[in-house]
């Protein structure tokens, strides 16, 4: 069976960044893809420098343009269903449906999904005109009357104070979670609006938000907004090999990103659990590469 130096599960930012690296180190790599990336519900990505803009399907396009220029980088387009440990030979198999792979060191970065909130459809209005990051569609939707569906009295009080950034024209939507009085006098106190009835129906078209319909039967126009979803991995393969997590969940990992399990590493969206740019996750997989390319300098330098 063919052995490549390191598998990367994930085609995202993180793994494709880390890809060239380890590339243009002379590093055999196979990059594992299966086209469920979190953001290809997202119309335009932002805040990438020279990048700004551009849609997620260019971004990939343009990343395997790139590492197409490399004949040691081989793409699969599957998905992983398992990443086992050798116990004679130390290496990894990565497993899909079709053949398995062997590597001596394997890189996670499939990153994280979305659970949203119990409101009615909101996911056929994710990623055009309601939203999980300000930084990223803050901008396109300035000045615009939004909505923001958060359930809990922490979020509300983060998003809905930066939401200010950039609209004066603001309702907090809790879905019938109640907040504390001194939490609703602050937010009127800046002219934003709380609505705690459950809501019951998303009115719009084409995945463009028009208005909100609660179960008090009170309707709002908002031509957009912003949700807080919790994010969970896509897979266990973390924690299937082993690795551990501390109490939040978040990835215990070294500075050079190795996990505890020697040779396993994880870069992006995938250590913390939480959402990043485009632009951290591909420098953080940049990093993780770099060390991993000196993990084996020194292992066949000393060896």
């Amino acid at each position: 069976m063919e052995k490549w130096d390191c598998a990367i599960v994930g085609g995202g930012a993180a793994g494709m960044s880390a890809a060239l690296q380890l590339a243009r180190a002379r590093k055999s790599v196979v990059v594992f893809d299966n086209n469920t990336n979190r953001n290809r519900v997202t119309q335009e990505s932002h805040g990438f420098l020279t990048r700004d803009g551009i849609t997620p399907a260019q971004f990939r396009e343009e990343a395997r343009h790139d590492l197409a220029k490399y004949p040691n980088v081989t793409f699969v387009s599957a998905e992983v269903t398992s990443i086992m440990k050798q116990m004679i030979t130390a290496n990894f198999q990565v497993g899909t449906n079709n053949h398995p792979y062997l590597a001596e060191k394997v890189l996670l970065a499939t990153g994280i999904r979305e659970s949203f909130p119990r409101v009615p459809s909101i996911g056929s209005f994710y990623g055009k005109s309601i939203f999980s990051c300000p930084y990223c569609d803050g901008y396109e939707r300035k000045d615009e009357p939004l909505i923001l569906f958060a359930e809990t009295e922490a979020g509300i009080l983060h998003m809905g104070k930066t939401l200010l950034n950039w609209t004066g024209d603001l309702v907090i939507a809790s879905n019938g979670n109640k907040l504390a009085g001194d939490t609703i006098s602050l937010f009127e106190k800046h002219g934003v609006r709380i609505e705690q009835a459950r809501v019951t129906e998303l009115i719009g078209e084409n995945g463009m938000l028009q208005e909100v319909v609660f179960e008090n039967e009170k309707r709002i126009k908002r031509s957009g907004g912003f949700v807080i979803p919790q994010f969970v991995r896509k897979d266990s393969f973390a924690a299937d090999l082993g690795c551990m997590f501390d109490e939040e969940g978040k990835l215990i990992t070294e500075a050079s990103g190795q996990t505890s399990i020697p040779h396993v590493y994880a870069a992006g969206e995938y250590v913390n659990q939480a959402p990043s740019s485009l632009l951290l996750a591909a420098a953080e997989g940049a990093r993780v590469a770099t060390n991993m390319n000196l993990h084996f300098v020194e292992a066949r330098f000393f060896s």
